[in-house]
């Protein structure tokens, strides 16, 4: 039995695996991971310059950010969909990029107001995207291999 530290910890072993599958287990546990890193740095801007905090955040985009893409795409193999769909989430690190620079520059980042179209586009895919992602996964071998979450209960009766 794998512990979450491990199903966290897997995509950055699979930094650039598009092939495959992957269980929602590990979809949870690395997406918790970015969260935590995320909290740690929302604390930088108190002991750092606001130039630091944009090449801190960049650092980290670019570091998580295949991980995060491969592993999507894994999951979304594991629903049996092509990893196409991934593509519905590149709004998000574009708008957080995007904001930093504009703290960087010393502009106020432009706050749109709440029926702003593409503020809710981009909500609208992220949440199409995220009910694809935990979409129950093919139980049966599909074209992109065998289930996961069923080769450990076979490996472990094999070797017992």
């Amino acid at each position: 039995m794998e512990s979450l530290r491990d199903f966290a910890l897997r995509p950055l072993r699979h930094y650039a695996d598009f092939r495959g599958r992957s269980q929602r287990t590990e979809l949870i546990a690395f997406f918790a991971l970015i969260m935590a890193i995320g909290a740690f740095h929302s604390l930088v801007p108190a002991v750092a310059s606001l130039r630091a905090v944009f090449w801190i955040s960049v650092a980290l985009h670019l570091a998580l950010g295949c991980p995060a893409a491969a592993l999507m795409v894994r999951r979304l193999h594991d629903t049996g969909r092509t990893g196409w769909w991934a593509l519905l989430a590149l709004p998000v690190p574009a708008g957080g990029l995007w904001y930093d620079y504009s703290i960087l520059k010393g502009r106020p980042f432009p706050v749109p107001d709440s029926a702003d179209p593409l503020r809710l586009a981009a909500a609208l895919l992220s949440l199409a995207l995220l009910v694809l992602l935990l979409w129950a996964d093919d139980p049966e071998a599909n074209r992109y291999g065998s289930n996961p979450r069923h080769d450990e209960a076979t490996d472990d009766d094999q070797s017992a």
